[in-house]
């Protein structure tokens, strides 16, 4: 049996520790730049690649990063698994039954973009010099698998930019999300067709055919007979005494096991390990505390990894074509952007919310580089080719989190800079208006949101005598005008059991936003009483605050406008 070296092994954790090393350093320098921290870890691969650190030390980086023997396998090897991991947590965080919710608006927005993005850049390829064709190559297969490589959607990256912007949960990050994933089913159904035309099969109906049902039959499968495999598994063991490194096991190998069905299915292992995420995101064994701490676990470790070897393989020197460059990066990212934001304000969405959607999406990042690594290794792209697609999809890596941070910025409620997940309450017990108030105030306490209780339950007592401050439909926003108060305070409290609370309607208040402001506030008060009213006006918005489940699904609902 063949072993590694002791010197191969000693190579490769010298590689680990340095990537993990630089990784945490330019990604600390990044979040304090206010900028995702995959920003950081991007620029951590393009200090550690031949750009950089080749370049000024070229006889350092041979020796850390040689380029034969088995030193880039094992870095291509952990390379896989952290995109594996990547995914499955990806597929744990989705909530299926919010993006099933809105499953048409996503099929037709993924749809669309991906048709005029496919169709714009095959265009657009009959116009690249003959440098960027290999010799002896059919055209029309360099054609659209460039076009493909450049339409699809790059799931790790959006993922991991949600996650750091905190808005993975929300309306709109379910929606890049929903739309991604749909995007990259279709994109992996081309490939294979694509894949299968490469290899000299006679383009027929079953040609196209065949990979979109096994897709569907995969999805079938996997959704339905292996999710109850998943839980009936999860009772045998018994899952409530679980500690958080088995968990942590079995979830890793359900991504593993999934992966390689997926794959026997021909599909991609990628899209397996999402699917496995989904499957066991979707049983309620798996805690919050176990998902927080795979998700935590992941990010620590296997991101950065991915991340900083997708910086390292982004190539500056010996490249002559940067004009040509520029304007298939401009050409890609303009039809990727114009193809979301124009689909989903067909479907009905609002012009802001299409905005932040399309740069959401205008990614190609791993799925691209995994196209443009399949077409390098068939002998359809050349170096040149292969160095454009991989600097564009790794550039659109680097320019999407800033981009979506920038356009978030349009949907995100003005009422957001008030509050965060700690100041949302569930489950909050009292029989009357008094005892829900002193309750509601000492768990403010107790979260040392306020330091004056008494003072406090005072002041909103003495406002309620003055006229109860329940509107109607369910909702109270009891309110009161303090000294010192640099910056107003408002808290969301559902209650456990709906209340008597003197509505005009005669309806319990199952629902109160608490609002604490200074006494010299010149209006601030009026001003968020108006958009708490806004927010609670849809009927839309008034069930889902009554259905959420956790804080941070109420956080989004309030903090972000789907209607913009």
């Amino acid at each position: 049996m063949p072993t590694l070296s002791e010197h191969a092994v000693f190579i490769f954790v010298s590689q680990l520790g340095v990537i993990l090393l630089f990784a945490r350093i330019f990604g600390e320098i990044a979040k304090k730049l206010d900028q995702p921290i995959i920003v950081g870890e991007v620029l951590a691969g393009i200090i550690l690649g031949p750009s950089f650190f080749g370049h000024f030390f070229p006889q350092l980086r041979e020796t850390l990063f040689p380029i034969h023997g088995t030193a880039p396998y094992l870095l291509q090897g952990i390379s896989w698994l952290c995109v594996i991991f990547l995914l499955l947590i990806t597929g744990l965080e989705i909530d299926l039954r919010a993006a099933l919710r809105q499953g048409k608006q996503s099929v037709y927005i993924s749809l669309f973009a991906l048709i005029l993005s496919l169709l714009g850049i095959f265009a657009f390829t009959s116009f690249l010099p003959g440098a960027f064709f290999p010799e002896g190559t059919e055209k029309l297969y360099v054609k659209l698998l460039t076009a493909l490589a450049l339409s699809v959607v790059a799931i790790p990256v959006i993922a991991k930019i949600l996650y750091d912007l905190k808005i993975l949960k929300s309306e709109v990050g379910i929606k890049i999300l929903t739309t991604g994933v749909l995007s990259d089913v279709w994109g992996w159904t081309i490939l294979a067709v694509i894949i299968a035309l490469i290899s000299g099969e006679t383009v027929q109906a079953s040609t196209i055919i065949k990979p979109l049902l096994t897709m569907i039959l995969y999805l079938t499968l996997t959704l339905s007979i292996g999710q109850k495999v998943v839980d009936r598994f999860l009772n045998v063991i018994g899952y409530k005494e679980m500690d958080t490194s088995m968990s942590l096991s079995l979830l890793f190998s359900l991504a593993l096991i999934n992966g390689a069905i997926a794959h026997m299915m021909g599909i991609h292992v990628i899209f397996g390990a999402f699917i496995a995420g989904v499957m066991a995101g979707e049983s309620e064994k798996i805690t919050p505390y176990v998902r927080q701490w795979t998700s935590d676990f992941i990010f620590a470790i296997f991101a950065p990894i991915f991340f900083v070897l997708i910086g390292m393989q982004l190539q500056f020197s010996g490249f002559n074509h940067w004009g040509v460059f520029i304007l298939l990066f401009i050409v890609s990212s303009i039809l990727k952007l114009a193809g979301v934001y124009f689909a989903s304000i067909m479907t009905g969405f609002g012009k802001k919310n299409a905005f932040a959607l399309a740069c959401g999406l205008n990614t190609q990042g791993t799925m691209g580089i995994v196209i443009a690594l399949i077409g390098y290794e068939m002998g359809v792209f050349n170096d040149t080719l292969f160095s454009s697609i991989v600097m564009i999809c790794v550039l659109t890596s680097l320019g999407v989190g800033p981009l979506l941070k920038w356009a978030i910025q349009g949907v995100k409620r003005p009422l957001a800079d008030y509050f965060d997940k700690s100041y949302i309450f569930l489950d909050v017990e009292g029989s009357n208006k008094g005892e829900i108030i002193h309750s509601m105030v000492k768990h403010m306490a107790q979260r040392k949101i306020i330091k004056t209780q008494k003072d406090v339950e005072h002041a909103i007592l003495e406002r309620e005598a003055v006229i109860s401050t329940a509107i109607g439909d369910g909702i109270a926003l009891p309110h009161a005008r303090l000294p010192n108060i640099k910056k107003p305070i408002i808290c969301f409290f559902r209650l456990k059991v709906p209340i008597d609370y003197g509505s005009p309607d005669n309806k319990p208040v199952s629902m109160l936003f608490l609002e604490l402001t200074d006494k010299k506030d010149d209006g601030m008060q009026l001003n968020i009483i108006a958009q708490i009213s806004r927010i609670i006006s849809f009927s839309n918005n008034r069930e889902r605050l009554l259905a959420a489940q956790k804080e941070e699904d109420i956080y989004n609902i309030l903090s972000f406008d789907d209607k913009a």
